[in-house]
């Protein structure tokens, strides 16, 4: 018994018709030669869409002569029938289908082929591709189940609701319809290169195709596999692992009975080369490149033709995207569509001219294949890529933005066609405004615009700006790079009304008050007033760039600081307001010495002495940690000698006594404890002024008054400069004592009261 063909995977469809018995077919109607095969155009859409290609009686012609005979006990294709329903049009793909009670299988590709506008052709073929259908004469009930291998997944079993001839023929017709309504929905789109596998398995590899119409790209998306060099070396049987059969089978069967796949077409070229012409009754035009070839899609696919029938066409020049029609009509052609020109100055615009060559001449019945526009062709020429032109005088010049054009004088009405419609006019100088961010399209690299200079924006300064979420125009690289180089872009802009710079960033705009003068570039005042206002930048301010490093900003430098917990300290909040600048701006700042956290102990590795960290410039001597202690400041740490060297020493070593703000305190226990300057004068004691920065760090507590108790419990009485001992809690009562009312002090600074006599 020979090997039965299973109904194939609608994807895959490798080996449709290797096993099938020889067509009856008399004589093929162009012996197929594997060198004729073109990956991107296996059949022309104008064959494959032709719904009147064959009728009934031409169909049951076909299938008698395919198997004449059939063996006994079968059921042949030219012999099957069935009862068929009816189905309502389907827009834009299918129009109604009247059912009957019995109709053949030459009915039912004739009249499925009408309804859709599929050849008959292209389902007789697809019905030996996928099972053998129209030269076996033995066919199974399954290879009639799924005639079509529509709805056969290579996963799993074929689809049930699409069972049977006519709902496989309906099914497959009404698909490839959707593929030619839809063309970005599918993996293979016509008009651009793809990348097509050889074969299932990823390891087979894959070649870019251009697919130059709907039709085969509707192949590819039914069989999504392209013959490799060894199934193309075999044409009638199998090459090597990686040969996938589907698309080369329906070609081989197409042009075995029906002839070129290609032919009737007004795109044409040899075999022996790769030009391709437009061919029009009594001359051709050179195609000079692929986006010109796409224009001109709408005229079928490309035929190969033998050289003398090429050679009867004298060349009248190279295609261009301006057509003229038998009856005079002049038109602009993009993506299947024409747009007609309102005079023969805009003609000249877009780089041709009302007189013989000029344009293209096409035939009343090509220019038709073009879908008609209700537009006209106008001196802005905006792109689907998001590009707008101002053409004239064969040259075109990018705008940046509407705003642009208006300001240009240039009229408002655009087109909107591809960006490769006007790909072969040279570009001009591009139209922009002043004070502008442009984004260099499909880089998401940003400049600055003023003056017709543009000012380069650097990766990391660019979200520091607040790009890309602020509104920026955009122009093509190439043009960017026609604008006047203006440098780097620093954030820093001043205007005519104010000669105060403005430092932009992502939050608003800050008035520069920060000491140096910045490297600025001029803006437009709408352009400043785009960001908010949000004080100004001054010497205290906490500032960073593009990394996480935060400087205090002061006497013109920036001062990187050393922890968190210095900058906490500075500003004493943790949640402190740090001002993001761009790093142009923080480049143009020269550094000065690290914050060291005020409050910290601190020495070098060189010299015992201590010294207490105040605020951001001031060093304060430490002779005994019982001074610190006081203040709540313990741990010492080694700071480098140059970072030490930065702070001020203060005259005044530290004591007990410290002044705020102009306001005196005793350090004790780690607080401190207001002193009223009627009291002063019991304390002589040394004090050392703090700075606000440091003050802000300490701890506050009880008032100093006139009583001091010292660690073994003894309370005295300060009077007269002098300290009196209380002899016990009676007596301390009698002098206006109050239990807790005492300052607890450490011997080293009851020490410094002489003794006098008990109270």
């Amino acid at each position: 018994m020979r090997l039965r063909i299973p109904a194939v995977l609608a994807s895959i469809a490798l080996l449709a018709g290797l096993f099938t018995v020889a067509p009856v077919v008399a004589q093929p109607a162009s012996a197929a030669v594997a060198s004729d095969f073109q990956a991107g155009n296996i059949i022309s859409d104008a064959l494959f869409y032709d719904g009147g290609a064959m009728t009934a009686g031409q169909v049951q012609g076909f299938l008698n002569s395919a198997r004449p005979s059939c063996r006994s006990g079968y059921t042949c294709l030219k012999d099957y029938g069935q009862a068929t329903p009816s189905r309502a049009a389907v827009a834009g793909r299918c129009a109604a289908y009247a059912g009957s009670a019995l109709e053949s299988a030459a009915t039912i590709i004739a009249k499925v082929g009408a309804a859709c506008g599929i050849s008959q052709k292209v389902l007789i073929v697809m019905l030996e591709k996928e099972q053998s259908l129209i030269t076996d004469d033995w066919p199974s009930a399954r290879q009639y189940r799924s005639a079509m291998g529509y709805g056969c997944p290579d996963t799993a079993d074929c689809d049930t609701n699409y069972y049977g001839f006519f709902n496989q023929v309906y099914a497959a017709a009404l698909q490839f319809k959707n593929y030619q309504a839809n063309p970005t929905r599918w993996n293979h789109v016509a008009g651009r290169v793809n990348a097509v596998r050889f074969n299932p398995n990823a390891a087979c590899g894959s070649s870019n195709v251009f697919i130059q119409n709907a039709a085969t790209a509707g192949l590819y998306n039914y069989t999504p596999y392209q013959p490799n060099a060894s199934a193309l070396a075999n044409l009638y049987g199998t090459g090597d692992a990686c040969g996938a059969y589907g698309n080369r089978n329906f070609w081989r069967l197409y042009t075995d009975w029906y002839g070129s796949t290609t032919g009737g077409s007004s795109l044409m070229k040899t075999a022996d080369s790769a030009a391709i012409y437009v061919v029009t009754d009594t001359q051709k035009y050179y195609i000079t490149d692929t986006t010109t070839l796409a224009a001109y899609s709408s005229l079928g696919g490309i035929a190969t033709v033998s050289r003398s029938t090429l050679d009867r066409y004298p060349t009248a020049g190279n295609a261009t995207r301006i057509i003229r029609s038998a009856s005079g009509g002049i038109y602009f052609i993009d993506a299947g569509i024409k747009v007609g020109f309102s005079s023969c100055g805009m003609v000249v615009d877009y780089g041709g001219s009302c007189n013989a060559g000029g344009y293209t001449q096409l035939t009343d019945a090509q220019t038709s294949l073009f879908v008609s526009s209700a537009a006209v062709v106008t001196p802005v020429f905006a792109t689907t890529a998001g590009a707008r032109y101002y053409v004239t005088l064969g040259t075109k010049r990018e705008i940046s933005d509407a705003t642009a054009q208006a300001a240009a004088g240039i009229p408002a009405p655009i087109i909107v066609l591809t960006e490769d419609g006007i790909a072969n006019l040279p570009d001009g100088a591009p139209i922009v405004r002043d004070s502008i961010y442009l984004n260099s399209r499909g880089q998401g690299v940003y400049n600055y615009v003023v003056s017709g200079k543009s000012y380069t924006i650097g990766a990391g300064t660019a979200p520091t700006l607040g790009l890309p979420g602020r509104s920026a125009s955009a122009l093509w690289p190439r043009n960017v790079a026609k604008l006047g180089a203006g440098g780097a872009f620093t954030g820093a802009v001043v205007s005519t009304a104010t000669s105060t710079p403005q430092i932009v960033t992502a939050a608003g705009r800050y008035s520069w008050q920060g000491g140096p003068a910045l490297a600025t570039v001029p803006a437009t005042q709408s352009f400043i007033d785009s960001y908010p206002a949000l004080g100004t930048i001054g010497d205290g301010a906490n500032v960073k760039g593009a990394t996480s490093a935060v400087y205090l900003l002061t006497g013109g430098k920036l001062r990187t600081y050393t922890s968190w917990n210095a900058l906490v300290a500075m500003v004493n909040n943790a949640n402190p307001s740090i001002i993001t600048l761009p790093p142009p701006v923080i480049g143009q700042l020269a550094p000065g010495a690290p914050v060291l956290t005020p409050g910290s102990l601190v020495r070098t590795e060189s010299s015992n002495t201590v010294y207490l960290i105040d605020g951001a410039q001031n060093r304060v001597p430490v002779s005994s940690f019982d001074y610190t202690t006081a203040l709540g400041f313990t741990g010492t740490s080694f700071v480098a000698q140059a970072h030490l060297d930065a702070y001020t020493v203060d005259p005044a070593p530290l004591g007990f006594g410290i002044t705020c703000n102009g306001q005196d305190y005793l350090a004790a226990a780690g607080t401190i404890h207001k002193l009223d300057p009627s009291l002063k004068s019991l304390y002589p004691i040394r004090f050392t002024a703090l700075s606000p920065i440091t003050c802000a760090l300490l701890t506050p507590g009880i008032d100093a008054g006139k009583f001091i108790r010292t660690p073994n419990g003894t309370i005295y009485l300060l009077e007269g400069g002098t300290k009196r001992g209380i002899s016990s809690m009676a007596r301390f009562a009698e002098l206006g004592g109050v239990v807790g009312a005492w300052l607890d002090v450490p011997y080293t600074l009851s020490d410094q009261f002489p003794v006098g006599p008990n109270a």
